[in-house]
């Protein structure tokens, strides 16, 4: 392959996963740190100022909300919940696709069968639906939101690894090492796990951004963080009768959720291209 003719795309890729990657680097640092940015809060009110206008580079540059809180420091905030409970739950579902994943494939056809029934329920279900039904039974909190956001991500961690890892199991290679003693856990952990491992990583950057699209969703409705704490999806929904004249309340954390959004699945494709073996299509290495 001529390395000229993949220069410009290489190039045009790692600054669109550079571009990425700082703007998730200074956000989570914002969230992190939204305490000591804003001692006074996420809820502080000034009457006074209410529906300021963003000044972009002046102390109130995302501007207020009706009650006079500074919209900055509520989405910084309101990242804490979003992003934190999205990501435990990006990982627990990744954990237990690529579980279901591994069973259906090394368990035979009896597993793969049980598995693949299961999975293609819950599909049938919308997840949205499981957690509407769930959360108004169970009450919003963060367990409550982190298994429904579980459940309702795992089977596409599950589809993604199991087409891989059947593949994988496949290959000529595996039956070479198989061939040559090697058992079990040492075939998962030398030749099955690191062909998985780039869509692993995408699959868990799918999850991330899901079910940070779905806990937003969940908090627009009213079923996520439970007020006064700030959540985008909440700060949405209370700026919602205000478009008109104050759009920036709901646009700017709807902007701030998209573009999160992006960046997570640029980033993680950056990852999955990096952690890609030379020749691991064919199984060599």
């Amino acid at each position: 392959m001529s390395t000229l003719a993949v220069t410009p795309r290489r190039r045009a890729g790692r600054t669109g996963s550079l571009l990425a990657g700082s703007f998730l680097g200074a956000m989570l640092l914002a969230v992190v740190f939204a305490g000591v940015i804003f001692p006074e809060g996420y809820d502080a009110q000034d009457v006074t100022r209410r529906f300021a206008e963003p000044t972009w580079f002046g102390p109130l540059p995302l501007g207020t909300d009706e009650l006079g809180r500074d919209l900055l420091a509520r989405v910084l905030y309101g990242g804490r919940p979003a992003l934190g409970i999205s990501a435990v739950a990006a990982v627990l579902a990744t954990v237990l696709g690529a579980a279901a994943a591994l069973g259906a494939t090394l368990g035979g056809r009896p597993w793969d069968g049980i598995i693949g029934r299961i999975a293609d329920v819950q599909l049938a279900v919308p997840t949205i639906l499981i957690a509407l039904v769930v959360l108004s039974f169970s009450g919003s909190g963060t367990i409550p939101l982190i298994g429904v956001l579980t459940v309702g991500s795992w089977v596409l961690t599950f589809r993604i690894l199991r087409a891989q890892l059947a593949a994988v199991v496949a290959l000529p290679y595996i039956e070479a090492a198989r061939l040559a003693g090697a058992q079990g856990p040492t075939l998962l952990r030398r030749h099955v796990l690191p062909a998985a491992a780039p869509l692993a990583v995408v699959a868990l950057t799918l999850n991330f951004s899901t079910a940070l699209v779905l806990e937003s969703s969940l908090g627009y409705l009213g079923l996520g963080i439970a007020p006064p704490r700030p959540d985008w999806g909440q700060i949405v929904a209370s700026g919602q009768a205000q478009l008109a004249g104050a759009w920036w309340i709901s646009i700017v954390p709807g902007a701030f959720l998209v573009a999160t959004v992006v960046s997570i699945q640029i980033v993680g494709d950056r990852i999955a291209d990096l952690l890609t073996l030379p020749g691991s299509q064919d199984g060599t290495r």
